[in-house]
């Protein structure tokens, strides 16, 4: 008997834009492969067959445990038929989730089909949670952490560790996913890419966002960065032992400390390492303190895309959002950014925050006109989506308090709060039908009007792809229309994108 299956469920229409290693379950096995229990992990994203045929193959072998990693919205309907599964047809066994969402919502313990949490960082509570299940305990009651059932049926939640969990490199268990697979992969280019933390945490307070509930009970700074020589090394270790190529950075935030920042890239290009690079984690304000050899640098180094969360260029909206950011800067850093035409500026959006109006949305638009016309080799964010409600945020209070929203309330609630996958379109209470009707075309225009879809995914040469490419081409002059003219009338092709974004993880597989 092995003593944990770890499960990746598939995520939905994002399975079709990216597909990284799950460092989660990697990162949450650490401890547990340290101290010599059997640990196994299945990427169901990864798998061509029905996932109820590929769990039951594998659970052939027999577990004390089954963990599962769980995301807000739709992949929250995945893990929980998983775990349904699993319930009904091994009942003896045990199910853990973990993630962000059980992080901030507790209460999830309360469902017949979970017998414990773990709650923050996931390594150490999952290896003691295991020790306890050899030892032949059901109550891990000393485990921070952990959340559980008692003996009454009563949920019970061990309160959570108030440092980071901080792991060296050599100790996280990349063997047990196939990290050769085809399907890690991001966007259209078919391009491998290996994720790297480098850092944990993040020091900011974005209402919108679920870090500031996460890190809340963090004692002391909320941002640590790895030792400069633990992150050389570690990129080392990667060229070396899986002839990684292409990284993908993804920190909440990389650059908070600008000088340690200058050393890493300085240190990439000194020691030959032939890399392409993108950062998820960049902010305006970071980036406005870049100056122009900075830049050039991160370029040298192999920086090829940064990734900014803009979410909307309305100062009042920005204000609501807490970012720390204006409309003049996002532009400014744009216009530097032009500069440095191999650095490609990816930035993200999101609309209909509470108390956006329509106003707003015309202004995030003029905007982005002009970040394009400043900077032609900018991208937009795929499908700026609705505003989503996250668990924990104050923003969910602002909109539950002032704006008339119900708070989701059951799992239900949760899953259909995800613009990506849901069947209908997201309305909030504060829309009104032209806010609504411009935030479809700001969406469908994200997908064409930078031609990102033709310039990434040129060496796929996938039927589909073709397809989207002549689509990307053909809608392009219509999106220019809607946007100068601010005509969203006669929305037929929304229609066709929803269909689209359904169809997107079938032609995607293998």
């Amino acid at each position: 008997m092995q003593d944990v299956l770890l499960i990746y469920p598939r995520l939905g229409s994002m399975d079709s834009m990216v597909v990284d290693l799950p460092l989660s379950l990697i990162y949450a096995a650490s401890h547990a492969v340290k101290r010599g229990y059997g640990v196994e992990v299945v990427d169901l994203r990864c798998e061509p067959a029905d996932w109820r045929s590929v769990l039951t193959k594998r659970m052939a072998t027999g577990f004390r445990l089954v963990g599962i990693s769980v995301m807000t919205g739709s992949p929250l309907r995945n893990a929980r038929d998983i775990s349904r599964f699993i319930r009904q047809h091994w009942p003896e066994i045990p199910i853990v989730w973990g993630g962000p969402h059980v992080t901030v919502l507790p209460e999830t313990v309360e469902e017949d089909f979970i017998d414990y949490l773990v709650r923050g960082d996931g390594s150490l509570p999952l290896a003691d949670l295991i020790a306890t299940l050899r030892e032949g305990g059901q109550e891990p009651g000393g485990v921070a952490g952990i959340s559980y059932k008692n003996s009454t049926g009563e949920p019970v939640h061990v309160p959570r560790a108030e440092q980071f969990e901080r792991l060296h490199y050599l100790d996280l268990p990349y063997h047990l996913v196939d990290v050769s697979s085809p399907r890690y992969q991001r966007l259209y280019r078919g391009q491998k890419s290996f994720p790297l933390f480098t850092t944990v945490g993040c020091p900011y307070k974005c209402s919108f966002c679920i870090s500031p509930a996460i890190y809340s009970v963090i004692k002391g700074k909320k941002w640590l960065p790895d030792a400069d020589d633990d992150v050389i090394n570690h990129i080392s270790f990667l060229i070396e032992k899986f002839q990684v190529t292409h990284l993908s950075i993804i920190d909440d935030t990389s650059f908070v400390d600008l000088k340690r920042m200058r050393r890493l890239l300085t240190r990439i290009i000194q020691e030959g390492m032939h890399l392409t690079m993108e950062f998820r984690g960049a902010r305006i304000n970071e980036l406005d303190k870049m100056d122009d050899a900075f830049l050039e640098l991160m370029v040298q180094a192999g920086g090829r895309i940064i990734m900014v969360g803009v979410e909307s260029t309305s100062d009042k909206v920005l204000e609501q959002l807490q970012k720390g950011i204006t409309r003049e800067q996002i532009l400014r850093v744009n216009q530097k950014l032009a500069r440095h035409p191999r650095l490609t500026p990816h930035y993200n959006f999101f609309y209909g925050a509470p108390g956006e109006t329509y106003e707003d949305v015309i202004i995030t638009k003029d905007t982005i006109l002009q970040i394009l016309q400043d900077n032609p080799h900018a991208y937009l964010g795929v499908s700026g989506s609705d505003w989503k409600p996250i668990p924990g945020s104050k923003m969910l209070e602002v909109a539950r308090d002032h704006y008339g929203f119900q708070a989701p309330c059951t799992m239900d609630d949760w899953i259909e709060m995800d613009s990506f996958d849901s069947v209908k379109k997201i309305v909030h209470p504060w829309y009104t039908r032209r806010h609504n009707n411009m935030i479809k075309v700001m969406q469908l225009s994200s997908f064409v009007i930078d031609d990102k879809i033709i310039h990434e995914s040129r060496d796929n040469h996938s039927i589909w792809f073709r397809v989207l490419r002549l689509l990307s081409r053909l809608y392009k002059p219509i999106a220019w229309f809607r946007l100068r003219h601010n005509f969203h009338y006669l929305m037929f092709e929304y229609a066709i994108y929803r269909l689209i974004l359904r169809l997107l993880p079938q032609f995607n597989k293998g």
